[in-house]
């Protein structure tokens, strides 16, 4: 109810101040912009899999017991499902080329942003993620990094739609996967444990 509240507070608050009207704000913007029902399927689908890998990465830190073993686990997973929600929110309602632009922030400083929070993120959990089958995480970082560079360099007479945009793609794909298999494993080691003992 709270974060119901909150929402709908938002939508009346940007009424209000920036005088947007409220169906531009709760409408589905293909509605809105009377485009065809098929416009942006592919980006849509996208958000599901950052959805999911946020949702399954919180959920597995929630349920696993909390005790001295599980720590650097619990932390890792939380950690992730937070900047999975980061890029997902990014990637639904383009923070790093339209809103952050909008408020005078360079696109190339937020995406240098976000590459040192993933590189933290790594380092700082690389001992726990030696653990997991992290080949898959592998993959999706090669992926995401070679569609934010064909973002950053406009190569001509490559089609930025299918080459980046596919290559995002893969690169969510094999994320989910990834945060998939390691939480699948977790709670599965911790179950098996929990019966023998």
């Amino acid at each position: 109810m709270t974060i119901s509240t909150m929402l709908i507070g938002l939508v009346i608050l940007l009424n209000l101040w920036k005088e947007i009207p409220i169906g531009t704000l709760t409408r589905d913007p293909i509605s809105a912009a009377g485009a065809p029902f098929y416009t942006g399927f592919f980006s849509q689908i996208g958000i599901f899999f950052w959805a999911t890998s946020a949702a399954i990465c919180f959920f597995c830190a929630l349920v696993i017991p909390k005790g001295q073993e599980n720590y650097k686990t619990c932390q890792f997973l939380l950690i992730s499902g937070l900047v999975t929600l980061l890029l997902g929110f990014d990637d639904a309602f383009l923070l790093h080329e339209s809103v952050f632009p909008y408020f005078g922030v360079p696109e190339l400083l937020i995406y240098s942003i976000y590459v040192g929070l993933i590189i933290s993120h790594l380092v700082i959990f690389l001992p726990t993620i030696l653990k997991t089958d992290y080949i898959l995480l592998v993959m999706a970082l090669f992926f995401f990094g070679l569609s934010v560079g064909l973002d950053i360099l406009q190569i001509p007479y490559i089609n930025p739609y299918i080459i980046e945009d596919g290559s995002k793609m893969v690169g969510l794909v094999s994320w989910f996967f990834y945060f998939l298999r390691t939480t699948t494993n977790t709670i599965s080691n911790r179950l098996n444990t929990k019966d023998l003992n």
